[in-house]
């Protein structure tokens, strides 16, 4: 998992300036969906989405402003496309069969 967030640094920067949709945030121990995640999970979860579509990416939230006042680090999976408002994005969720509670937009900066 590390590489993967390695390797999507760089396209994750571009949502300093616009945003994207952020489609989950999981950590090893957290109970979510019925189950304790671990990383093998998280990262069939990020899998599963990415065969989805091909711009999903895979963050550390340690690594970006908008997630410092969170104290707890997640694995997030951003939806790797790009939006001019949080509108377009919540449209987007809508669009692509997300709920509220699955999908939300998210400015890195």
């Amino acid at each position: 998992m590390d590489w993967q967030v390695e390797h999507d640094k760089d396209s994750a920067e571009l949502f300093y300036s616009t945003y994207t949709a952020q489609l989950s945030s999981k950590r090893k121990g957290m109970e979510a969906e019925g189950k304790t995640w671990n990383y093998r999970d998280i990262l069939a979860q990020f899998i599963t989405m990415h065969n989805k579509n091909s711009n999903v990416l895979l963050i550390w939230s340690g690594d970006w402003p908008a997630y410092s006042s969170n104290s707890d680090k997640y694995y997030v999976i951003l939806a790797g496309e790009g939006f001019d408002s949080t509108d377009e994005a919540w449209n987007w969720c809508k669009a692509n069969n997300y709920g509220p509670n699955d999908c939300m937009p998210i400015d890195l900066q």
